[in-house]
């Protein structure tokens, strides 16, 4: 039986800088156009089907919250850091790297996995709330200047709508996806085979296998949380 798992404080602190610090420009800027773009569309729709916009920040911030603050933020960690985590692996497997921390008495799953699960879980859930937070400010933004909201309104409606519960379950929507990433990604590290190629293979994997669990995670999470 395996040993329980010995968190490896430096290493985890390197992790949550490199995973969720590094990673904020790239999301600060995708989420903030996401969040124009919802804005637009759906007061497009809403004037074409509804003759009216008025529940437009309502939609738009449920939507966030509910689903593509959490998908958005962890589909653009997927590809900045899945890939990453199964090349480093993978690169330290075709060099026998992983050999060596063995014959250290260092469990690779210790010094490798853990550290960069704590920093992926810490990087989702922290960019989820700026991706959210961006969104919606961009949104009130837009609506200010295109829809003829005012900030107090826009609010308001946001507030109504949304609520406590909806955080707590795309915070822990971020989590799970936030698991997934790293866990796919040493895998597919770890099961590398040899050649530069194969390193290669492994971070594609890695990105793809990780999209494609965070896309059906996000399917089973919504069912249980709303559907039942």
């Amino acid at each position: 039986m395996r040993k329980r798992f010995r968190l490896r404080i430096h290493e985890a602190l390197e992790q949550m800088y490199f995973l969720g610090v590094q990673s904020l420009p790239i999301v600060f800027i995708s989420l903030g156009f996401v969040g124009l773009m919802m804005i637009l569309e759906l007061a497009f729709h809403m004037r074409l089907v509804l003759k009216h916009d008025a529940l437009v920040p309502a939609f738009s911030a449920v939507l966030m919250v509910r689903e593509l603050g959490p998908v958005i933020t962890c589909l653009l960690l997927t590809s900045r850091i899945g890939a990453g985590i199964a090349a480093e692996i993978g690169t330290m497997k075709v060099t026998e790297q992983l050999d060596a921390l063995k014959m250290l008495s260092i469990d690779p799953f210790d010094y490798l996995v853990v550290p960069r699960w704590v920093g992926s879980v810490f990087a989702a859930i922290s960019l989820t709330v700026v991706a959210i937070a961006v969104s919606l400010w961009g949104g009130a933004l837009l609506a200010i200047q295109k829809l003829g909201t005012s900030s107090g309104e826009y609010f308001n409606t946001v507030f109504f709508f949304v609520k406590f519960p909806d955080v707590i379950r795309c915070l822990l929507k971020a989590a799970v996806f936030g698991t997934l990433i790293p866990f796919i990604a040493s895998y597919q590290g770890f099961r590398c085979g040899t050649g530069s190629a194969a390193v290669g293979e492994a971070a594609t994997q890695a990105v793809v296998r990780s999209s494609l669990a965070i896309i059906v995670a996000d399917f089973v999470l919504t069912y249980l949380f709303y559907a039942i």
